[in-house]
């Protein structure tokens, strides 16, 4: 009788988890603030960036394999950067994701880039350290569950999540190697 109740109670609660995480996965369709292109940023802030994106070495054989993924998908890819130009990671990893980007066909491609995002020198501990009001409201939504810049999302065609690269890629990875792992996992 309470090995019944234990295994009802167990599957009640892998319900409601699955539930609730359900809503807290993020859609393409929720974002709602003003973004840059590409061409917009590169030229915005090509001062800045300049070098990092010339200097940028594509690991082409993995971008290759990104597409080939895609078309036999019949896929496409939607990337969100959240960023702005007073992080260094930002200004180190926005451009070669953006060259990342070029170099595919971007029949199958949407790229959008958030910046202005501003931190909370006076946040308290718990809180999130971005600014409510002077940063986009993406950016305190606890569906993006934002934590550090940059911070790629990656979507499919139907505007569905499929995975995120925070801040950097992994250790002795490339942007490419990540995004390539996101999409075997998830599509």
């Amino acid at each position: 009788m309470i090995y019944d109740s234990l295994q009802e109670f167990f599957l009640i609660m892998v319900i409601y988890l699955c539930i609730m995480a359900s809503k807290n996965i993020v859609k393409w369709s929720e974002l709602v603030s003003p973004t840059m292109t590409p061409d917009e940023y590169l030229k915005i802030y090509n001062d800045k960036i300049a070098y990092n994106y010339k200097s940028y070495k594509l690991k082409i054989d993995v971008i290759k394999r990104i597409e080939k993924l895609l078309n036999s998908k019949n896929e496409n890819l939607k990337i969100l950067a959240f960023g702005a130009d007073w992080c260094p990671d930002c200004s180190k990893n926005i451009p070669p994701m953006i060259k990342i980007f070029k170099y595919m066909n971007k029949n199958n491609l949407d790229f959008k880039i958030l910046y202005g995002i501003m931190t909370n020198a006076f946040h308290k501990p718990g809180e999130t350290i971005w600014h409510k009001t002077r940063s986009p409201p993406e950016v305190v939504d606890p569906k993006f569950d934002l934590k550090k810049i940059p911070t790629f999302y990656f979507f499919n065609k139907n505007g569905d999540y499929l995975g995120a690269i925070v801040e950097n890629p992994k250790y002795e990875s490339t942007l490419e190697e990540d995004l390539l792992e996101i999409i075997l996992r998830s599509l």
